[in-house]
């Protein structure tokens, strides 16, 4: 029986969560994993690497053999199987800004379209991600049983992908990285924001999510499928009276009721702030209920 290289065993471990690609972290990760589970008898290496230097040694070697291609310029640190592969298409940028920074979560227009509530065709990347650290978070697809090896994982940003502008948002210190999942549409974990955090984010910054008016279609698509539930504990732990307002309202005009949400009129308060849409000028539109300048077309929420 011949005995697997270490090119081979890498792309194996990539094959069994469906990667293409992996930056120099994971492939320590994933070379040590294979070495635990192949007896040494069925391999042609000794040890694991040891560090994150030497993989990158590998990982130079196997580039230099063919095996592995850097998936884009400037992407240096990132390696793209080229053997014989299981998964086949161009890579994701999904699964490169995961591996380009694993504490991040895909946001506000790039979330939309993850999950399917627009149709936009965006021009740049958004990601959401902690002030510093890992924010108490693991990368995707890592486990707490890899100890010191997960904790090799550190984030890099890039000014583009692809030829796209990648925006990326920083957390204020102290800020958790809340209303996130990861999710497998291709068989490796992304970290996206949650349907009812993105369609809060895109209520505080619509701009970053197509405009208010892809925005107010978003809510009106995921009338029926929205987690109320988790949508209405998300404002809570913002906080931010004005987007109880923005939600009240919106919710309201959907014919959605929650027994929290009937007790935040009681809360609603005028001020110069008080608009549907911070960026946009004040419009003789009130909603005495909600406190709250309806300066936006909102007719489209009322088509559901």
């Amino acid at each position: 029986m011949r005995k697997k290289t270490l090119g081979q065993a890498l792309v194996e471990e990539m094959a069994s969560e469906n990667r293409r690609v992996v930056a120099d972290w994971r492939a320590l990760l994933l070379l040590r994993r294979a070495t635990l589970h192949l007896p040494a008898e069925q391999r042609r290496w000794e040890k694991s690497p040891a560090n994150l230097e030497e993989t990158r040694s590998i990982l130079r070697r196997l580039v230099k053999r063919g095996e592995f291609q850097h998936p884009e310029k400037g992407l240096a640190f990132l390696y793209e199987a080229r053997a014989p592969y299981a998964r086949t298409g161009v890579v994701s940028e999904d699964e490169l800004l995961m591996e380009i920074h694993p504490y991040a979560a895909l946001s506000h227009i790039t979330a939309l379209v993850f999950h399917g509530m627009t149709d936009e065709l965006p021009k740049e990347f958004h990601v959401v991600l902690p002030s510093g650290g890992s924010g108490g978070i693991l990368p995707p697809g890592t486990r707490t049983e890899d100890g010191e090896d997960g904790e090799s994982a550190y984030g890099r940003t890039v000014d583009e992908l692809f030829g796209k502008p990648v925006r990326w948002h920083w957390l204020s210190r102290g800020s958790s990285l809340f209303g996130t999942a990861e999710y497998r549409p291709r068989g490796y974990p992304v970290r996206v924001t949650t349907p009812e955090r993105t369609l809060l984010d895109g209520l505080l910054h619509p701009d970053w999510c197509g405009g208010v008016g892809k925005l107010l279609r978003a809510w009106v698509q995921v009338r029926d499928t929205l987690d109320l539930e988790a949508l209405v504990e998300l404002v809570e732990q913002f906080d931010v009276g004005l987007l109880r307002q923005r939600v009240g309202f919106i919710l309201d005009e959907l014919g959605l009721e929650h027994p929290r949400v009937a007790q935040w009129p009681a809360q609603a308060r005028r001020g110069g702030s008080s608009k549907l849409v911070g960026s946009a000028p004040f419009a003789s539109s009130y909603s005495e209920k909600w406190k709250l300048s309806i300066n936006a077309p909102v007719d489209v929420l009322r088509e559901s």
